[in-house]
């Protein structure tokens, strides 16, 4: 039999109090993010859109904060926190509940979570504190109120190299083509990233890349070494450098005028 869901898995409803008088009032310049908010990204557009609904009809929503020294720090409302501040507010209402560091982290990865405001790097790191903190992928599983082979394939991701992660981090690719370049061998993740970037392929056409042959990715590979020589050599004359054909072919230099053309010519050492 499975183990009941804790209240962290239940939702943050189970952690606020349910009492108006537990609300108060605090200053902005009181509170301090939280350093470990899973969230990195916030969208610009959608920023603006709560800042002018804030500034119109007040925060409706408190912030949930612990004390920190003289200060307090966010546990719960990084994006309505920075909505008000844009917003021009000079206090906010908040819930202050003394928390842990474990529990702070759970509660901030619950909210992003249930908003679906995470990118699947963002939620990955987010689980792997968790673990880092002692807690096991069942544990992380319940307290989130989510599957455990959804944790363990959100963390999975991180093996990645950092070209991958990022691309999936902009939203330039999927957490099912991350997984799927996760089936190659790591040396040629950066290729099937730019074939999957390149080819616009789907999940599926993307896990057929690892049948591909080895020779694929050599070609590709050295492909790009010829064109990044040529990227260099445009630079270092400072006009537009090609192979036509990379091993048996022409490199092209162009120039629009004598003085480019003597300028070139002197740049690789030529002397009439």
């Amino acid at each position: 039999m499975s183990k009941k869901p804790s209240g962290l898995g239940r939702g943050l409803e189970a952690l606020l109090p349910k009492t108006p008088a537990s609300l108060t009032k605090l200053p902005l310049a009181l509170i301090r993010p939280n350093p470990g908010q899973p969230r990195r990204l916030f969208d610009p557009v959608a920023l603006d859109e709560l800042a002018s609904s804030i500034k119109e009809k007040g925060l409706l929503q408190p912030l949930l904060v612990r004390p920190k020294g003289d200060m307090y720090e966010l546990v719960a409302g990084e994006r309505r926190f920075k909505a008000s501040q844009m917003a021009g507010l000079r206090e906010v209402p908040v819930v202050i509940k003394d928390i842990g560091e474990r529990e702070a982290l759970e509660i901030a990865l619950i909210e992003n979570l249930q908003r679906e405001d995470l990118n699947p790097v963002e939620e990955a790191e987010g689980y792997k504190r968790l673990v880092d903190m002692g807690m096991t992928q069942e544990e992380v599983a319940r307290a989130v109120g989510k599957a455990r082979v959804t944790v363990t394939n959100a963390l999975r991701l991180l093996q990645l190299g950092a070209e991958v992660m990022r691309a999936l981090e902009e939203n330039k690719i999927s957490a099912g083509h991350a997984r799927a370049l996760l089936m190659l061998p790591e040396a040629r993740r950066n290729w099937g990233l730019s074939e999957v970037l390149g080819k616009h392929l789907s999940v599926r056409e993307t896990e057929r890349l690892k049948d591909k042959p080895a020779a694929a990715t050599s070609r590709s590979r050295k492909e790009e070494a010829y064109t990044e020589i040529a990227r260099s050599l445009s630079r270092q004359l400072g006009t537009r450098v090609r192979f036509t054909q990379p091993k048996r072919g022409r490199i092209e230099i162009s120039y629009h005028s004598e003085e480019e053309l003597n300028a070139i010519l002197q740049a690789i050492g030529y002397e009439a």
